[in-house]
C-alpha cells in the first residue's frame, strides 16, 4: 500500500510544479498580458469617472495616487476574477493592495514643437526596495496595469517594457533613450498587464495621436510590506467582502504562535486572517485531492 502512495505523491508532485502559460511566459518576461480582464461596460464606466476627475484641466497629463478612495468602480477592480486568481498563483494568499494610481495621458505637442528631448522615465517599481534590498532582490510586488485606451496604434503614449530585465538586473536606460530592446504594449481597451516590479518599463511614451491615453495601476504586495501611499480605505470598511477586507488592509489581527502572544498575523496569518485563501485551493490540497482520486482508482479500477 505504502508504495502506492509514495508512487502517486511523486506523480501529483510533479504535476503540481508544471507552470501554466501565463506563469511562465511571466518568468521568462517579467509581464504577461490579459486581454478582455475589464469588460466594455466597466471600461466605459471608468473613462466616465477618469474624465469627471481631470475635466478641470484635460489638457495636462494626471498621475493620481491613492484613488480608491475617489470612486467605487476603483474599489471593484481589486478582485476581478480575470486577474486576481492570476495574481495569487504568482504571489500566494497573503498578499494585499498596497498602492493604486491613475495616468491620463492628452496628446502632447510640446516636444515636437519645441525639439526638446522626450523623457520616458524608465525605472524599476518599488522606490526604496531598489536602493535597500542588494541584488538579485526578490519579487515582493507586482502591478497591474488596466488600460481603457485603444492602444493598438504606435504613438499614443503605450507603456514600453524591456523584456527579461526583471532577470538581468542590468542598468536603467537613460530617461531620454529608447533602446531597441524595449516593446511598446500595443494593447485594446479593458487589458491588463501584469507586471514584475523588478521589470525595467516606462513611465510614459510620446502621444502623437488624437486621443487621451487612460490607464489604471493597481499593486499586489505581500501584506507585511508597507503602503505605498495613504490607501484611504477606511470608510469602505463595512461594506467590504472578507476578501477585500484582507486586500484593503482592513483586517489585522494578533495571533499567539508557538506559546508567544501578540504576533502579527501579517507575518503568522491564521485562516481567518486570509480568506483569499479561500477562493483558490492551496497547492498541498489540490496534491491531496489528486492523491486520494490515484489511489482509488489503483485499489478499485
Amino acid at each position: 500500500m505504502w508504495w502506492i502512495v509514495q508512487k502517486v505523491f511523486k506523480v501529483s508532485a510533479e504535476q503540481n510544479v508544471e507552470r501554466s502559460p501565463y506563469e511562465k511566459e511571466f518568468d521568462d518576461m517579467g509581464y504577461v498580458v490579459v486581454p478582455e480582464a475589464l469588460s466594455a461596460d466597466h471600461v466605459a464606466r471608468l473613462n466616465d469617472v477618469l474624465d469627471e476627475l481631470t475635466r478641470h484641466d484635460s489638457t495636462r497629463i494626471h498621475n493620481v495616487a491613492d484613488i480608491l478612495r475617489l470612486s467605487n468602480e476603483f474599489v471593484d477592480m481589486i478582485d476581478l476574477p480575470t486577474v486576481l486568481p492570476k495574481i495569487q498563483k504568482l504571489l500566494g494568499n497573503n498578499i494585499w493592495v498596497n498602492h493604486t494610481h491613475y495616468n491620463v495621458n492628452p496628446p502632447q505637442t510640446e516636444y515636437n514643437e519645441s525639439g526638446s528631448t522626450f523623457d520616458f522615465g524608465w525605472h524599476r517599481d518599488g522606490g526604496a526596495i531598489n536602493e535597500d534590498v542588494p541584488p538579485p532582490a526578490p519579487l515582493l510586488s507586482l502591478k497591474v496595469g488596466f488600460y481603457l485606451t485603444d492602444l493598438s496604434d504606435l504613438g499614443r503614449g503605450q507603456t514600453y517594457v524591456i523584456g527579461g530585465s526583471h532577470k538581468t538586473g542590468e542598468k536603467k536606460p537613460s530617461r531620454e533613450m529608447l533602446p531597441d530592446t524595449a516593446t511598446p504594449l500595443c494593447v485594446g481597451p479593458g487589458t491588463a498587464v501584469i507586471y514584475d516590479r523588478r521589470l525595467i518599463h516606462s513611465i510614459r511614451s510620446e502621444n502623437n495621436s488624437d486621443i487621451t491615453r487612460r490607464a489604471i495601476f493597481i499593486q499586489y504586495a505581500f501584506r507585511w510590506l508597507a503602503a505605498v501611499d495613504a490607501m484611504t480605505v477606511q470608510h469602505l470598511r463595512d461594506t467590504c467582502s472578507p476578501t477585500r477586507l484582507q486586500l484593503l488592509g482592513l483586517s489585522p489581527s494578533y495571533n499567539e504562535f508557538d506559546g508567544a502572544a501578540g504576533r502579527s498575523g501579517l507575518y503568522y496569518p491564521r485562516a481567518e486572517d486570509t480568506p483569499l485563501a479561500g477562493n483558490i485551493p492551496s497547492k498541498m490540497t489540490k496534491i491531496i485531492d489528486s492523491v486520494r482520486r490515484r489511489i482509488k482508482r489503483y485499489l478499485f479500477s
